[in-house]
């Protein structure tokens, strides 16, 4: 299967807004560095490049992730005192199923009755 960009899903985690357009191609790469395997907060700030060591750098790498987590694409977990993200599809379908319900409840016509 030939790969795929990921612009509808980071359509769903960042939407459209300008200020969240410039995240997108670090979050590409970001799935793309999971996607090799689970990583550390250090492993994943470095294959992107952001000093987590400085106020600004860490406030920008959860700025990054914090909308992946949201919807569940990303999953976290500790592990001798380090966090750990790894990519989570049952996650995402989770919020997936939420997503549809609210879909169902709000885009369908009320019934007489």
């Amino acid at each position: 299967m030939e790969e795929r960009g990921p612009e509808r899903l980071l359509m769903l985690a960042y939407g459209n807004h300008p200020r969240s357009a410039s995240l997108k191609p670090e979050a590409v790469k970001l799935l793309r560095v999971l996607r090799e395997g689970p990583k550390t907060m250090a492993e994943l700030a470095g294959a992107l490049g952001i000093n987590i060591e400085t106020p600004g750098g860490k406030k920008h790498f959860f700025t990054l992730i914090r909308p992946l987590r949201e919807t569940g694409m990303i999953a976290a977990r500790r592990a001798g005192g380090k966090t750990i993200y790894q990519l989570s599809f049952d996650g995402f379908n989770q919020f997936w199923k939420e997503v549809r319900k609210e879909a169902e409840y709000w885009l369908q016509e009320k019934s007489e009755g």
